[in-house]
């Protein structure tokens, strides 16, 4: 992208996504930052210039394995990938993009808006349960707003709540940034009429085995179960299942059970004071050492170092929520 700036910021131009055909789309939590480096279970919140402007503006084709993401873009234009549909950004609007669903962006430099990231499966509580509101929402799109209107002052007004709330410490923080964001989505939505809310018939059978996949994980991951009674349950063989794994998240369909449970156990680490042998029977160890060990192998430190850590960091955080 090493183009005057008068040409990056003419979007009429033809934009093409960098990324390599054929080679693996690299999965992150936030773009160009490996799962390792992030705390379980949050949400983050920043400006979309923030993050974009340290990659020139453009954000490659990628996917995230289990967050879901939301793009609010007030002002400025751009492209947008999602999946293999390429589609010019009109703000103002709101993008969403589910776990693994593969996207990037270009971004004028003028561009002004957040980006909000968080698990996936925190929807359910945003929605309490609503299982339809999910629904709508696991098929990346944008909604578009129109200027001036009521809704999209609205959805200016919640979207600074948002980002109000994320960089203070007052209590009941993430309720209220929930609340915030479940309207903003209900009204986006409300604009767009039902018949485009349908999966279309283009989406990858690959995809769609692997989001079956983890959602059948998600629901007895703590029975530690065989490949193939997962496999079974998605109507293909432990060779299938592994090799669309492979073929999707670069790991196999062990790889991810144990994310699940790894998951598991760092919130569980992070958010509660349950001893450590509690956590590995709650989680079907039947040994804390073995436990420990399965952690230690996955995560390259012991649950309690990882604890011990993980607290420094947010304590860190919540000192730079008071002083900044």
């Amino acid at each position: 992208m090493d183009r005057p700036d008068h040409e990056q910021d003419n979007w009429n131009m033809h934009i093409a996504f960098t990324t390599p055909v054929g080679r693996l789309i690299p999965t992150y939590h936030l773009y160009g930052e490996a799962s390792e480096n992030l705390p379980p279970d949050m949400i983050h919140c920043e400006s979309i210039a923030e993050r974009s402007r340290l990659y020139n503006w453009e954000i490659r084709p990628h996917r995230h394995e289990a967050f879901f993401q939301i793009l609010y873009i007030e002002e400025g234009s751009g492209a947008a990938l999602l999946e293999d549909a390429r589609q010019e950004i009109n703000a103002p609007c709101i993008i969403v993009v589910p776990a693994m669903s593969v996207h990037g962006f270009q971004f004028s430099h003028d561009v002004r808006g957040l980006v909000v990231t968080m698990i996936e499966t925190h929807l359910d509580h945003i929605f309490a349960g609503d299982s339809g509101m999910v629904e709508r929402l696991s098929v990346a799109r944008q909604f578009a707003l129109a200027r001036g209107s009521f809704d999209a002052a609205l959805v200016s007004q919640l979207f600074d709540s948002v980002a109000r709330e994320f960089s203070g410490n007052a209590q009941w923080r993430r309720t209220a940034i929930g609340a915030s964001l479940a309207v903003a989505l209900v009204t986006a939505m409300r604009g767009l009429a039902d018949d485009c809310f349908h999966m279309p018939e283009t989406a990858s059978k690959k995809l769609q085995h692997i989001q079956k996949f983890r959602d059948v994980v998600d629901k007895d991951y703590r029975s530690h179960r065989r490949i193939d009674h997962y496999a079974s349950k998605l109507g293909i063989t432990a060779t299938q299942l592994n090799r669309i794994c492979r073929d999707v998240l670069g790991k196999s369909a062990l790889g991810v059970i144990n994310g699940r449970i790894m998951l598991e156990a760092e919130r569980d680490l992070v958010y509660t004071v349950l001893e450590v042998k509690t956590i590995a029977l709650s989680l079907g160890f039947s040994d804390a050492a073995y436990f420990s060990r399965f952690f230690a192998k996955q995560a390259g430190r012991t649950p309690t170092e990882f604890r011990r850590a993980a607290n420094a960091q947010l304590g860190e955080q919540s000192v730079s929520s008071v002083h900044g």
